[in-house]
C-alpha cells in the first residue's frame, strides 16, 4: 500500500468469542511487499491492518504477528512469505513479501497505547488524534530539508566538472 493508508486492504477482525484478532490479506494487491528481513529471517512482524469490529472499521492499526516457528523457523499456518530476490544494491538485506490467510493472534498482540480494544470489543481512543499526522509531516519536511544537501553536492560536482572538461 505504500503511503496509501486509505487503500489498505489487510484486515484485523476482532473475534470476541476467542478474544483474538484474525489477520487476513484478502487480495494479491494487499500483499505486504519489501519489508526488511521478512524474506528469510524475521520471526515476527508489525503488520498494519484495518481494524474491524462487527461491521464497522476503526482505522488502520499495528498488530504484532508471529511469522515463523521459534524452533524450526518454518512459516506458521496461514502465513505465506518469501524473499523478493536480487535488487539493485543493498542485496545483503533479505527484503520480502508476506500474505496472511486468516491468521489468529491474541488481542494483546495489538499495541494499545493510543487505541485499545476491550474483551467485549469496545474501542477506546486515548491521546491526541493529530499526533501521528504531525509526526508524518515533520518527517516529510525533514526529507525535503535533507535533499538540499544532496542537491548542493550534485551542483558542486557539476560546476567543477564543467570547469575542467575540455571539448575536443
Amino acid at each position: 500500500h505504500g503511503s496509501n493508508v486509505r487503500g489498505m486492504e489487510t484486515t484485523a477482525t476482532f473475534l470476541p468469542a476467542s478474544d483474538e484478532f484474525e489477520i487476513h490479506t484478502p487480495t494479491v494487491s494487499a500483499t505486504k511487499f519489501w519489508p526488511g528481513s521478512l524474506g528469510k529471517t524475521a520471526t515476527h512482524a508489525m503488520v498494519y491492518a484495518r481494524l474491524c469490529i462487527g461491521a464497522k472499521f476503526h482505522g488502520v492499526h499495528g498488530f504484532i504477528v508471529p511469522l515463523r516457528d521459534a524452533s524450526s523457523h518454518a512459516l506458521l499456518p496461514g502465513v505465506t512469505a518469501g524473499d523478493i530476490g536480487p535488487k539493485i544494491g543493498y542485496n545483503n538485506m533479505d527484503n520480502g513479501w508476506c500474505r496472511f490467510e486468516r491468521v489468529r493472534i491474541p488481542r494483546t498482540n495489538m499495541p494499545m497505547r493510543f487505541v485499545s480494544v476491550t474483551k467485549d470489543g469496545k474501542v477506546t481512543a486515548t491521546g491526541m488524534d493529530k499526533a501521528g499526522y504531525v509526526t508524518m509531516m515533520e518527517l516529510r519536511a525533514l526529507m525535503v530539508f535533507d535533499s538540499r544537501d544532496c542537491l548542493a553536492k550534485a551542483c558542486a560536482i557539476a560546476v567543477r566538472y564543467s570547469a575542467v572538461r575540455r571539448q575536443g
